[in-house]
């Protein structure tokens, strides 16, 4: 009795799982040109579709490679790899340095990243804790740094994400101004 029982339920399963499968969608195109579609047929104006069979793909866990961080791997394929950035440092201007002369502009500079690194990274510099639009150059010229004690720091950041992967030291630079005579 139990056996028939649990035959008769798996055998009721399978005819509903293909009954499912087989549902029948109709569609029906409005005077306004609109095609609807749906499960039941409300009238005799819905005709069954002619649709192509539905293909399921299964669902896969995304890779961010977006990302360029590698999670596994030794430290030899990260070092042959060449967009990952070892060196990262503000080259100019210095720590300390007094600036002369320049019109109230300043000139900031990075270690130069490879054209495989400029794929995929951006240099970001931030003047007295503001930061500045990323940009792809290592070197950019900044204007109206008037005289005093400023701050400069870079950053390199994912150009697709725009996180931050690295960071220079940051650095106080003085700005003068000429004097007249």
């Amino acid at each position: 009795m139990i056996k028939t029982g649990l035959m008769l339920f798996l055998l009721c399963s399978a005819f509903g799982v293909q009954a499912q499968e087989e549902k029948k969608i109709y569609k029906y195109t409005d005077e306004n040109g609109v095609t609807h579609y749906t499960e039941t047929k409300p009238s005799e104006e819905y005709k069954e579709a002619d649709l192509p069979e539905l293909s399921v793909v299964p669902s896969r866990p995304v890779n961010n490679s977006s990302e360029n961080v590698r999670t596994s791997g030794s430290e030899k394929d990260q070092e042959d790899d060449p967009e990952v950035v070892r060196e990262f440092q503000l080259l100019e201007p210095v720590k300390e340095q007094n600036l002369w002369g320049t019109g109230g502009k300043l000139t900031a500079k990075v270690s130069p990243l490879t054209a495989a690194q400029k794929a995929s990274h951006q240099v970001q510099f931030i003047i007295d804790g503001e930061k500045q639009k990323p940009a792809d150059a290592s070197t950019q010229v900044f204007e109206n740094i008037y005289r005093g004690e400023h701050t400069v720091q870079g950053l390199l950041v994912n150009r697709y994400n725009q996180k931050v992967i690295k960071r220079t030291e940051k650095i106080t630079f003085f700005m003068h101004q000429n004097s007249k005579k």
